[in-house]
Protein backbone atom coordinates (compact mmCIF):
# COMPACT_ATOMS: atom_id res chain seq x y z
CA UNK A 1 0.00 0.00 0.00
CA UNK A 2 1.24 3.27 -0.85
CA UNK A 3 2.34 5.15 2.28
CA UNK A 4 -0.01 8.26 1.34
CA UNK A 5 -3.00 5.72 1.71
CA UNK A 6 -1.44 4.29 4.61
CA UNK A 7 -1.24 7.93 6.38
CA UNK A 8 -4.65 8.84 5.79
CA UNK A 9 -6.34 5.60 7.28
CA UNK A 10 -4.34 6.09 10.14
CA UNK A 11 -5.69 9.59 10.48
CA UNK A 12 -8.88 8.31 9.87
CA UNK A 13 -9.01 5.76 12.64
CA UNK A 14 -6.68 6.97 15.01
CA UNK A 15 -10.02 8.19 17.27
CA UNK A 16 -11.35 5.17 17.29
CA UNK A 17 -8.49 3.43 18.09
CA UNK A 18 -7.76 5.94 21.80
CA UNK A 19 -11.37 4.80 22.25
CA UNK A 20 -10.74 0.96 21.87
CA UNK A 21 -7.94 1.69 23.96
CA UNK A 22 -9.35 3.78 26.51
CA UNK A 23 -12.42 1.48 27.10
CA UNK A 24 -9.94 -1.62 27.95
CA UNK A 25 -8.00 0.45 30.15
CA UNK A 26 -9.93 3.41 32.07
CA UNK A 27 -6.70 5.46 32.46
CA UNK A 28 -5.21 8.09 29.90
CA UNK A 29 -1.71 7.34 29.99
CA UNK A 30 -2.03 3.76 29.43
CA UNK A 31 -4.43 4.53 26.84
CA UNK A 32 -2.37 6.36 25.13
CA UNK A 33 0.80 4.13 25.05
CA UNK A 34 -1.60 0.71 23.88
CA UNK A 35 -2.97 3.28 21.29
CA UNK A 36 0.47 4.09 20.39
CA UNK A 37 1.24 0.30 20.31
CA UNK A 38 -1.69 -0.33 18.04
CA UNK A 39 -1.52 2.06 15.40
CA UNK A 40 2.43 1.48 14.92
CA UNK A 41 1.33 -2.48 13.91
CA UNK A 42 -1.47 -1.06 11.83
CA UNK A 43 0.93 1.26 9.93
CA UNK A 44 3.51 -1.40 9.80
CA UNK A 45 1.35 -3.72 8.49
CA UNK A 46 -0.45 -1.56 5.69
CA UNK A 47 2.79 -0.62 4.26
CA UNK A 48 3.48 -4.12 3.86
CA UNK A 49 0.00 -5.29 2.13
CA UNK A 50 -1.35 -4.29 -1.16
CA UNK A 51 -5.11 -3.95 -0.44
CA UNK A 52 -7.10 -4.85 3.12
CA UNK A 53 -10.97 -5.41 1.90
CA UNK A 54 -12.49 -4.95 5.34
CA UNK A 55 -10.21 -2.52 7.34
CA UNK A 56 -12.73 -1.78 10.22
CA UNK A 57 -12.43 -5.80 11.44
CA UNK A 58 -8.72 -5.67 10.69
CA UNK A 59 -8.18 -2.93 12.91
CA UNK A 60 -10.45 -4.19 15.39
CA UNK A 61 -8.65 -7.80 15.36
CA UNK A 62 -5.19 -5.95 15.48
CA UNK A 63 -6.36 -3.46 18.42
CA UNK A 64 -7.30 -6.85 19.73
CA UNK A 65 -3.95 -9.04 19.48
CA UNK A 66 -1.88 -5.50 20.35
CA UNK A 67 -3.71 -4.81 23.77
CA UNK A 68 -3.52 -8.85 24.49
CA UNK A 69 0.06 -8.36 24.15
CA UNK A 70 0.57 -5.27 26.33
CA UNK A 71 -1.74 -7.31 29.26
CA UNK A 72 0.97 -10.08 29.61
CA UNK A 73 3.47 -8.13 29.43
CA UNK A 74 2.01 -5.63 32.14
CA UNK A 75 2.02 -9.43 33.98
CA UNK A 76 5.69 -10.20 33.49
CA UNK A 77 6.73 -6.73 34.26
CA UNK A 78 4.62 -6.80 37.99
CA UNK A 79 5.68 -10.51 38.46
CA UNK A 80 9.50 -9.14 37.61
CA UNK A 81 8.49 -6.70 40.56
CA UNK A 82 7.00 -9.18 42.72
CA UNK A 83 9.38 -11.92 42.79
CA UNK A 84 12.56 -10.63 41.89
CA UNK A 85 12.93 -7.21 43.57
CA UNK A 86 16.59 -8.07 43.64
CA UNK A 87 17.43 -6.50 40.59
CA UNK A 88 15.39 -3.39 41.33
CA UNK A 89 16.28 -2.92 44.76
CA UNK A 90 19.35 -2.75 46.52
CA UNK A 91 19.28 -1.59 50.22
CA UNK A 92 16.38 0.36 48.94
CA UNK A 93 14.89 3.45 49.93
CA UNK A 94 12.27 3.69 48.51
CA UNK A 95 9.49 2.72 50.75
CA UNK A 96 7.56 6.21 50.94
CA UNK A 97 6.82 4.52 47.49
CA UNK A 98 3.44 2.82 46.55
CA UNK A 99 3.49 -0.40 45.72
CA UNK A 100 2.00 0.57 42.54
CA UNK A 101 3.76 3.74 41.99
CA UNK A 102 7.07 1.35 41.89
CA UNK A 103 5.44 -0.87 39.88
CA UNK A 104 4.26 1.47 37.39
CA UNK A 105 7.54 2.91 37.40
CA UNK A 106 9.34 -0.67 36.36
CA UNK A 107 6.71 -0.86 34.11
CA UNK A 108 7.97 2.33 31.80
CA UNK A 109 11.83 1.46 32.93
CA UNK A 110 11.78 -1.98 31.22
CA UNK A 111 10.48 -0.20 28.01
CA UNK A 112 13.34 2.48 27.59
CA UNK A 113 15.95 -0.55 27.81
CA UNK A 114 17.18 -1.43 24.40
CA UNK A 115 15.86 -4.18 22.77
CA UNK A 116 18.82 -7.03 23.11
CA UNK A 117 18.49 -6.57 27.17
CA UNK A 118 14.63 -6.35 26.53
CA UNK A 119 14.98 -9.66 24.92
CA UNK A 120 17.35 -10.90 27.40
CA UNK A 121 15.23 -10.24 30.81
CA UNK A 122 12.39 -11.58 29.29
CA UNK A 123 13.80 -14.87 28.29
CA UNK A 124 15.74 -15.34 31.89
CA UNK A 125 13.26 -14.29 34.11
CA UNK A 126 9.76 -14.73 32.47
CA UNK A 127 10.78 -17.61 30.16
CA UNK A 128 12.69 -19.37 32.64
CA UNK A 129 15.89 -20.03 29.91
CA UNK A 130 19.22 -20.66 30.92
CA UNK A 131 22.00 -18.37 30.04
CA UNK A 132 23.06 -21.25 27.69
CA UNK A 133 20.37 -21.75 25.93
CA UNK A 134 19.15 -17.54 25.70
CA UNK A 135 23.00 -17.93 24.48
CA UNK A 136 21.79 -21.06 21.22
CA UNK A 137 18.84 -18.97 20.59
CA UNK A 138 20.20 -15.34 20.46
CA UNK A 139 23.41 -16.56 18.63
CA UNK A 140 25.52 -14.94 21.19
CA UNK A 141 28.34 -16.43 23.51
CA UNK A 142 27.58 -16.89 27.03
CA UNK A 143 29.08 -13.96 28.09
CA UNK A 144 27.80 -11.77 26.14
CA UNK A 145 24.17 -13.36 28.13
CA UNK A 146 25.90 -12.81 31.32
CA UNK A 147 27.25 -9.37 30.17
CA UNK A 148 23.62 -8.23 28.95
CA UNK A 149 21.89 -9.16 32.19
CA UNK A 150 24.43 -7.73 34.33
CA UNK A 151 23.88 -3.94 31.95
CA UNK A 152 20.39 -4.26 32.38
CA UNK A 153 19.94 -4.88 36.01
CA UNK A 154 22.19 -2.11 36.53
CA UNK A 155 20.12 -0.41 34.19
CA UNK A 156 16.88 -1.22 36.06
CA UNK A 157 18.37 -0.41 39.72
CA UNK A 158 19.99 2.84 38.66
CA UNK A 159 16.65 4.17 37.32
CA UNK A 160 14.71 2.43 39.48
CA UNK A 161 15.91 4.53 42.94
CA UNK A 162 16.27 7.83 40.71
CA UNK A 163 14.09 10.65 42.33
CA UNK A 164 10.48 9.46 41.05
CA UNK A 165 8.62 12.03 38.50
CA UNK A 166 4.46 11.52 37.71
CA UNK A 167 4.94 12.74 34.64
CA UNK A 168 7.36 13.12 31.65
CA UNK A 169 9.52 15.90 31.20
CA UNK A 170 10.77 15.84 27.80
CA UNK A 171 10.70 18.75 25.79
CA UNK A 172 10.38 18.33 22.37
CA UNK A 173 11.82 20.61 19.10
CA UNK A 174 10.53 20.63 15.82
CA UNK A 175 12.66 21.39 12.95
CA UNK A 176 11.23 24.88 10.85
CA UNK A 177 13.08 22.93 8.18
CA UNK A 178 15.24 20.79 6.01
CA UNK A 179 17.11 20.98 3.35
CA UNK A 180 20.18 19.30 1.24
CA UNK A 181 23.33 20.20 -0.67
CA UNK A 182 23.17 18.02 -3.65
CA UNK A 183 20.80 15.33 -5.31
CA UNK A 184 17.51 13.61 -4.07
CA UNK A 185 17.00 10.12 -4.42
CA UNK A 186 15.86 8.19 -7.77
CA UNK A 187 12.29 8.38 -7.02
CA UNK A 188 12.40 12.24 -5.30
CA UNK A 189 13.21 10.95 -1.82
CA UNK A 190 14.64 13.77 -0.07
CA UNK A 191 15.93 14.61 4.01
CA UNK A 192 12.05 15.59 4.70
CA UNK A 193 11.62 11.86 3.19
CA UNK A 194 13.26 10.91 5.96
CA UNK A 195 13.15 13.84 8.61
CA UNK A 196 9.83 15.00 8.49
CA UNK A 197 8.00 13.52 11.16
CA UNK A 198 8.75 15.00 14.62
CA UNK A 199 10.08 11.62 16.59
CA UNK A 200 12.31 10.90 13.69
CA UNK A 201 13.57 14.86 14.48
CA UNK A 202 13.67 14.53 17.87
CA UNK A 203 15.72 11.47 17.26
CA UNK A 204 18.06 13.31 15.39
CA UNK A 205 18.49 15.97 17.95
CA UNK A 206 18.81 13.74 21.23
CA UNK A 207 21.92 12.67 19.85
CA UNK A 208 23.18 15.21 17.92
CA UNK A 209 25.27 17.00 20.94
CA UNK A 210 26.35 13.91 22.24
CA UNK A 211 26.24 10.16 21.35
CA UNK A 212 23.27 8.06 23.02
CA UNK A 213 22.12 4.48 23.31
CA UNK A 214 18.71 3.78 22.37
CA UNK A 215 18.03 3.64 26.10
CA UNK A 216 19.12 7.13 26.66
CA UNK A 217 17.41 8.26 23.55
CA UNK A 218 14.10 6.91 24.83
CA UNK A 219 14.15 8.01 28.51
CA UNK A 220 14.92 11.87 26.92
CA UNK A 221 12.18 11.67 24.75
CA UNK A 222 9.45 9.48 27.30
CA UNK A 223 8.94 7.16 24.64
CA UNK A 224 9.15 3.41 24.71
CA UNK A 225 12.89 1.90 23.04
CA UNK A 226 10.79 0.20 20.40
CA UNK A 227 9.64 3.03 18.54
CA UNK A 228 13.14 4.76 19.21
CA UNK A 229 14.88 1.62 17.55
CA UNK A 230 11.74 1.18 14.31
CA UNK A 231 13.12 5.05 13.92
CA UNK A 232 16.57 4.88 14.51
CA UNK A 233 16.85 1.83 12.00
CA UNK A 234 15.52 3.88 9.33
CA UNK A 235 17.75 7.15 9.81
CA UNK A 236 20.91 4.91 9.78
CA UNK A 237 19.93 2.44 7.10
CA UNK A 238 19.87 5.72 5.02
CA UNK A 239 22.85 7.63 6.60
CA UNK A 240 21.58 10.72 8.67
CA UNK A 241 22.43 9.32 11.81
CA UNK A 242 25.84 6.79 12.57
CA UNK A 243 25.64 3.76 14.90
CA UNK A 244 29.11 3.85 17.18
CA UNK A 245 31.08 1.77 19.10
CA UNK A 246 28.93 0.81 22.12
CA UNK A 247 25.85 0.72 20.86
CA UNK A 248 25.73 4.26 20.69
CA UNK A 249 24.56 6.95 17.74
CA UNK A 250 25.60 10.06 16.44
CA UNK A 251 23.31 12.46 14.32
CA UNK A 252 25.45 13.66 11.27
CA UNK A 253 23.26 16.04 9.51
CA UNK A 254 23.41 19.96 10.76
CA UNK A 255 21.27 21.16 12.64
CA UNK A 256 21.27 24.77 13.27
CA UNK A 257 20.16 26.43 15.76
CA UNK A 258 21.11 29.83 17.34
CA UNK A 259 20.84 31.15 20.83
CA UNK A 260 20.26 35.05 21.49
CA UNK A 261 23.37 35.60 22.14
CA UNK A 262 24.92 34.15 18.81
CA UNK A 263 22.08 35.96 16.80
CA UNK A 264 23.32 39.54 18.14
CA UNK A 265 26.76 38.65 17.95
CA UNK A 266 26.43 37.63 14.49
CA UNK A 267 23.78 40.64 13.64
CA UNK A 268 27.09 42.80 14.85
CA UNK A 269 29.40 41.33 12.43
CA UNK A 270 26.97 41.21 9.33
CA UNK A 271 26.15 44.62 9.42
CA UNK A 272 30.51 45.51 10.22
CA UNK A 273 31.17 43.86 7.10
CA UNK A 274 28.21 45.23 4.69
CA UNK A 275 29.36 48.02 5.44
CA UNK A 276 33.10 47.43 4.23
CA UNK A 277 31.30 46.20 0.67
CA UNK A 278 29.11 49.71 0.82
CA UNK A 279 32.55 51.75 1.43
CA UNK A 280 34.95 49.77 -1.05
CA UNK A 281 32.94 47.84 -4.33
CA UNK A 282 29.34 49.59 -4.29
CA UNK A 283 31.05 52.92 -5.68
CA UNK A 284 32.77 50.72 -8.26
CA UNK A 285 29.67 49.25 -9.51
CA UNK A 286 27.78 52.75 -9.90
CA UNK A 287 30.37 54.10 -12.00
CA UNK A 288 30.30 50.79 -14.51
CA UNK A 289 26.33 51.71 -14.41
CA UNK A 290 27.08 54.85 -15.36
CA UNK A 291 28.72 53.99 -18.30
CA UNK A 292 27.09 50.90 -19.21
CA UNK A 293 25.54 49.87 -22.92
CA UNK A 294 22.50 50.86 -22.74
CA UNK A 295 21.88 48.51 -25.76
CA UNK A 296 23.12 45.82 -23.89
CA UNK A 297 21.35 46.19 -20.73
CA UNK A 298 17.81 47.43 -20.43
CA UNK A 299 15.93 49.14 -17.53
CA UNK A 300 12.84 50.41 -17.03
CA UNK A 301 12.21 54.10 -18.18
CA UNK A 302 16.27 54.51 -18.31
CA UNK A 303 15.96 54.43 -14.29
CA UNK A 304 19.62 54.03 -13.34
CA UNK A 305 18.11 53.73 -9.15
CA UNK A 306 15.89 50.87 -10.29
CA UNK A 307 19.15 49.08 -12.05
CA UNK A 308 21.58 49.29 -9.34
CA UNK A 309 18.89 47.27 -7.23
CA UNK A 310 19.31 44.43 -9.50
CA UNK A 311 23.16 44.50 -10.15
CA UNK A 312 24.28 45.73 -6.68
CA UNK A 313 22.15 41.98 -5.40
CA UNK A 314 23.66 40.20 -8.43
CA UNK A 315 27.50 41.24 -8.54
CA UNK A 316 27.94 41.17 -4.69
CA UNK A 317 26.23 37.34 -4.78
CA UNK A 318 28.70 36.41 -8.17
CA UNK A 319 31.57 39.12 -7.93
CA UNK A 320 32.99 38.45 -4.35
CA UNK A 321 33.07 34.98 -4.16
CA UNK A 322 36.65 33.62 -3.65
CA UNK A 323 36.15 29.51 -3.18
CA UNK A 324 34.27 27.06 -4.73
CA UNK A 325 31.84 26.62 -1.65
CA UNK A 326 29.63 23.94 -4.10
CA UNK A 327 32.80 22.52 -4.14
CA UNK A 328 33.56 22.20 -0.49
CA UNK A 329 30.52 21.07 1.15
CA UNK A 330 30.82 18.00 -1.90
CA UNK A 331 33.32 16.00 0.68
CA UNK A 332 30.69 16.10 3.36
CA UNK A 333 28.22 14.22 0.78
CA UNK A 334 26.63 11.05 1.86
CA UNK A 335 25.51 8.30 -0.88
CA UNK A 336 22.92 6.95 0.36
CA UNK A 337 20.32 4.07 0.01
CA UNK A 338 17.75 5.69 -2.66
CA UNK A 339 20.42 6.94 -4.61
CA UNK A 340 21.07 10.27 -3.03
CA UNK A 341 24.29 11.74 -3.04
CA UNK A 342 23.92 14.76 -0.29
CA UNK A 343 24.87 16.57 3.01
CA UNK A 344 21.29 17.18 5.00
CA UNK A 345 20.81 19.81 7.55
CA UNK A 346 17.99 21.61 8.88
CA UNK A 347 17.35 24.31 11.30
CA UNK A 348 15.55 25.24 14.72
CA UNK A 349 14.22 28.57 15.86
CA UNK A 350 11.14 28.18 17.95
CA UNK A 351 12.75 29.24 21.10
CA UNK A 352 13.91 32.47 20.09
CA UNK A 353 11.54 35.49 20.77
CA UNK A 354 12.18 37.58 17.73
CA UNK A 355 10.64 40.50 18.85
CA UNK A 356 13.17 40.58 21.91
CA UNK A 357 16.35 40.77 19.56
CA UNK A 358 17.62 44.58 19.34
CA UNK A 359 17.31 44.48 15.67
CA UNK A 360 14.42 43.56 13.60
CA UNK A 361 14.90 40.31 11.80
CA UNK A 362 12.42 40.77 9.13
CA UNK A 363 14.33 43.34 7.35
CA UNK A 364 16.85 40.60 6.34
CA UNK A 365 14.69 37.27 5.69
CA UNK A 366 15.07 36.48 2.48
CA UNK A 367 15.12 33.41 -0.14
CA UNK A 368 18.65 31.92 -1.54
CA UNK A 369 18.69 33.31 -5.48
CA UNK A 370 16.38 31.55 -7.59
CA UNK A 371 18.13 30.50 -11.19
CA UNK A 372 16.23 29.36 -14.13
CA UNK A 373 17.99 27.72 -17.31
CA UNK A 374 16.75 26.57 -20.17
CA UNK A 375 14.47 27.26 -23.20
CA UNK A 376 14.62 30.41 -25.42
CA UNK A 377 15.69 32.62 -22.52
CA UNK A 378 19.04 32.06 -21.60
CA UNK A 379 18.59 32.43 -18.13
CA UNK A 380 16.72 34.11 -15.19
CA UNK A 381 17.64 35.29 -11.70
CA UNK A 382 16.10 36.47 -8.75
CA UNK A 383 16.41 37.92 -4.88
CA UNK A 384 13.61 37.45 -2.75
CA UNK A 385 13.81 39.91 0.03
CA UNK A 386 11.85 42.25 2.33
CA UNK A 387 11.80 45.36 -0.13
CA UNK A 388 10.00 43.89 -2.61
CA UNK A 389 6.02 42.45 -3.03
CA UNK A 390 6.42 39.44 -4.42
CA UNK A 391 3.98 37.38 -1.99
CA UNK A 392 4.18 33.94 -2.61
CA UNK A 393 8.19 34.21 -3.37
CA UNK A 394 9.79 31.06 -5.22
CA UNK A 395 6.26 29.35 -5.14
CA UNK A 396 5.27 31.72 -7.71
CA UNK A 397 8.31 31.98 -9.86
CA UNK A 398 7.69 29.93 -12.95
CA UNK A 399 9.95 29.34 -15.45
CA UNK A 400 7.10 29.62 -17.99
CA UNK A 401 6.52 33.31 -17.01
CA UNK A 402 9.77 34.15 -18.32
CA UNK A 403 9.39 31.99 -21.44
CA UNK A 404 6.70 34.00 -22.37
CA UNK A 405 8.08 37.47 -21.61
CA UNK A 406 11.39 36.12 -24.29
CA UNK A 407 8.13 34.93 -26.72
CA UNK A 408 6.57 38.56 -26.53
CA UNK A 409 10.29 40.13 -27.14
CA UNK A 410 10.97 38.27 -29.92
CA UNK A 411 7.31 38.47 -31.20
CA UNK A 412 6.70 35.27 -31.18
CA UNK A 413 3.29 35.34 -29.55
CA UNK A 414 0.99 38.24 -29.90
CA UNK A 415 -2.31 39.55 -28.08
CA UNK A 416 -4.48 37.64 -30.04
CA UNK A 417 -7.42 35.55 -28.29
CA UNK A 418 -5.03 32.17 -28.06
CA UNK A 419 -2.48 33.69 -26.11
CA UNK A 420 -4.87 35.72 -23.52
CA UNK A 421 -4.16 33.98 -20.69
CA UNK A 422 -0.07 34.13 -21.46
CA UNK A 423 -0.70 37.89 -21.20
CA UNK A 424 -2.81 37.83 -18.40
CA UNK A 425 -0.63 36.16 -16.49
CA UNK A 426 2.29 38.50 -17.36
CA UNK A 427 0.40 41.24 -16.68
CA UNK A 428 -0.58 40.06 -13.05
CA UNK A 429 3.28 39.86 -12.50
CA UNK A 430 3.85 43.29 -13.44
CA UNK A 431 6.55 42.00 -16.05
CA UNK A 432 4.55 44.32 -18.67
CA UNK A 433 3.17 47.14 -17.57
CA UNK A 434 0.15 48.98 -19.69
CA UNK A 435 0.77 52.69 -19.97
CA UNK A 436 -1.91 54.44 -23.14
CA UNK A 437 -2.36 51.58 -24.68
CA UNK A 438 1.68 50.87 -25.16
CA UNK A 439 3.19 48.17 -22.94
CA UNK A 440 6.86 48.49 -21.67
CA UNK A 441 8.90 45.68 -20.12
CA UNK A 442 9.33 46.23 -15.77
CA UNK A 443 12.70 44.17 -15.12
CA UNK A 444 16.22 44.14 -16.45
CA UNK A 445 17.17 42.70 -19.54
CA UNK A 446 20.64 42.26 -20.78
CA UNK A 447 21.18 40.53 -24.22
CA UNK A 448 24.50 39.35 -22.57
CA UNK A 449 25.27 36.05 -21.23
CA UNK A 450 25.97 35.80 -17.98
CA UNK A 451 29.84 35.92 -17.59
CA UNK A 452 29.51 38.26 -20.14
CA UNK A 453 27.71 40.36 -17.74
CA UNK A 454 30.20 39.20 -14.49
CA UNK A 455 32.82 40.42 -17.34
CA UNK A 456 31.46 43.87 -17.22
CA UNK A 457 31.28 44.19 -13.40
CA UNK A 458 34.30 45.27 -11.80
CA UNK A 459 36.20 42.51 -10.36
CA UNK A 460 36.69 42.40 -5.94
CA UNK A 461 39.64 44.70 -4.89
CA UNK A 462 42.10 43.04 -2.62
CA UNK A 463 41.43 44.78 0.44
CA UNK A 464 37.85 43.18 0.27
CA UNK A 465 39.62 39.91 -0.53
CA UNK A 466 41.39 40.26 3.18
CA UNK A 467 38.14 41.33 4.77
CA UNK A 468 35.73 38.86 3.44
CA UNK A 469 38.13 36.36 4.66
CA UNK A 470 38.33 37.74 7.79
CA UNK A 471 34.59 37.59 8.15
CA UNK A 472 34.08 33.82 7.46
CA UNK A 473 36.80 33.29 10.41
CA UNK A 474 35.17 35.88 12.96
CA UNK A 475 31.67 33.61 12.24
CA UNK A 476 33.45 30.53 12.39
CA UNK A 477 34.63 31.36 15.84
CA UNK A 478 31.03 32.11 16.92
CA UNK A 479 29.35 29.51 15.28
CA UNK A 480 32.20 26.94 16.66
CA UNK A 481 30.61 27.41 20.40
CA UNK A 482 27.10 26.61 18.80
CA UNK A 483 27.67 23.36 17.23
CA UNK A 484 28.82 20.17 18.42
CA UNK A 485 32.54 19.36 18.03
CA UNK A 486 32.03 16.66 14.78
CA UNK A 487 30.00 19.19 13.26
CA UNK A 488 33.07 21.48 13.66
CA UNK A 489 34.42 21.34 9.87
CA UNK A 490 31.15 20.91 8.48
CA UNK A 491 30.55 24.43 10.09
CA UNK A 492 33.89 26.14 8.73
CA UNK A 493 33.17 25.16 5.10
CA UNK A 494 29.59 26.41 5.74
CA UNK A 495 30.86 30.23 6.82
CA UNK A 496 32.77 30.18 3.62
CA UNK A 497 32.48 33.39 1.28
CA UNK A 498 29.62 34.71 3.58
CA UNK A 499 30.40 37.94 2.09
CA UNK A 500 27.97 36.62 -0.94
CA UNK A 501 24.80 35.63 1.57
CA UNK A 502 22.15 36.73 1.85
CA UNK A 503 22.42 38.33 5.35
CA UNK A 504 24.97 40.70 4.19
CA UNK A 505 23.18 41.30 1.05
CA UNK A 506 20.01 42.34 2.74
CA UNK A 507 22.42 44.62 4.99
CA UNK A 508 23.70 46.20 2.02
CA UNK A 509 20.59 47.14 0.66
CA UNK A 510 19.70 48.65 3.81
CA UNK A 511 22.57 50.86 4.44
CA UNK A 512 22.34 52.07 0.94
CA UNK A 513 18.94 52.64 1.76
CA UNK A 514 19.76 54.74 4.79
CA UNK A 515 22.81 56.95 3.26
CA UNK A 516 20.64 57.74 0.26
CA UNK A 517 22.52 55.73 -2.23
CA UNK A 518 19.58 53.86 -3.24
CA UNK A 519 16.47 55.75 -3.69
CA UNK A 520 12.95 53.98 -1.98
CA UNK A 521 11.27 51.52 -5.30
CA UNK A 522 7.95 52.24 -7.05
CA UNK A 523 4.93 49.84 -6.05
CA UNK A 524 4.84 48.38 -9.39
CA UNK A 525 9.27 48.08 -9.10
CA UNK A 526 8.90 46.46 -6.26
CA UNK A 527 7.44 43.73 -8.29
CA UNK A 528 10.65 42.65 -10.04
CA UNK A 529 12.92 44.06 -8.98
CA UNK A 530 16.41 42.20 -7.88
CA UNK A 531 15.11 40.06 -11.19
CA UNK A 532 17.34 40.15 -14.21
CA UNK A 533 16.79 38.15 -17.23
CA UNK A 534 19.46 36.94 -19.85
CA UNK A 535 17.95 37.00 -23.36
CA UNK A 536 19.21 36.88 -27.28
CA UNK A 537 17.33 40.42 -27.63
CA UNK A 538 16.31 43.62 -25.41
CA UNK A 539 13.34 45.79 -25.16
CA UNK A 540 13.24 48.82 -27.69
Amino acid sequence: MKKEDADRIIAEYKETIFGFAFSKEFDIDKAEEVAACIVFDVYKSLLNVEKIEYIDSYIYKTSCNVYARFVEEEKKHKHLLENHQDIIFENSDNDTQSKEDVYNRLHAEIRYLGKIYRETINMYYFDKMKVYEIALKLNIPIGSVKYQLHNARKALKENMTMQFKDTCQATYVKFKGVGQHGTVGTNGEDVDTYLGKLLAQNIAYSAYYEAKTITEIARDLCVPAIFIENEIAVLEEYGYIDKLTGGKYLTNILIIEYSRRALEQKHKVYTKYAKYVCDLYVPLLIKAMENRDAKKIYTPKNDLNFLLWSIISFACKFKLTLNDKNNLLKKFHIKRKDGSINFAFAWIEENIKWQELSYVQKLYDSLEDINYFGGKAKRSWQFNTYYDNRKAGWEDYAGLDVENLHSHLTGKITKDPSHVEKYARLYEKCYLIGVNEKDYVNMVVTCSSDSDLLNTLPDMPVKLKNISKELDDELFEIDKTQFPEHMHNVCKVWNTDVLTSSEIRTRIIEQLLQNKTLKELTELQKMTVNTILFSDVVPD
